[in-house]
């Protein structure tokens, strides 16, 4: 791949880094809480909680005995998770109708998992895993939160912080992936990770 190629690849799959959506989690919540738009806030909440507690349960589990010879699902995709979860639940904010709405949340899922691949990060099966918890997240936030002709109305509000935020955080990527990958070998690699057979 050319190298400019290369360099718009890197943009896209960063844009589901934690140093973008942590911030941008934390930024939308606010603006739901400075509008009073507690149903909203609450169901953000949740929703951010869940898919990011889930993640990290998989992570922990599939990633205490390192990756396997024939890798197929050692670290879910964190980055696809993130990026469906927080766009498509940008997106369901907007009046798209439902099809519309997954179509728009599938193609984030893909588009964002692609690169993963591409990258060499992650294989197939692991940012599948990714995405499909994303895309139950918003299934659950779009369910949660009022009806469609209800549907939150400063959309503006929240993509100028999605844009303070990716201006900020641009160039610093948090070592959380490490992070996890010592934990999940020092708490859990001796109750899941089969020990070889003594040579007798």
């Amino acid at each position: 791949m050319h190298e400019t190629g290369w360099k718009k690849m890197h943009v896209l799959t960063n844009a589901g880094d934690q140093a973008l959506m942590i911030p941008m989690e934390v930024g939308v919540l606010f603006v739901f809480m400075l509008c009073r738009c507690w149903r909203m806030a609450v169901a953000w909440a949740v929703m951010v909680l869940a898919g990011s507690g889930v993640m990290l349960l998989l992570k922990l589990y599939f990633e205490a005995c390192g990756p396997a010879r024939h890798r197929v699902l050692y670290s879910p995709s964190g980055h696809t998770m993130a990026a469906t979860m927080v766009y498509g639940g940008l997106l369901s904010l907007t009046r798209l109708d439902r099809v519309s709405l997954a179509v728009g949340v599938l193609a984030i899922a893909v588009l964002e998992g692609w690169t993963r691949v591409a990258l060499g990060y992650h294989t197939v099966v692991e940012v599948m895993v990714g995405g499909g918890i994303g895309i139950v997240m918003v299934a659950g936030f779009v369910a949660w939160t009022p009806p469609r002709q209800t549907k939150f109305r400063p959309i503006l509000s929240v993509l100028f912080v999605v844009m303070i935020v990716a201006i900020s955080m641009h160039g610093w990527h948090p070592n959380i992936e490490r992070t996890i990958q010592s934990a999940s070998r020092l708490y859990f690699s001796k109750w899941e990770c089969k020990k070889p057979p003594l040579h007798e």
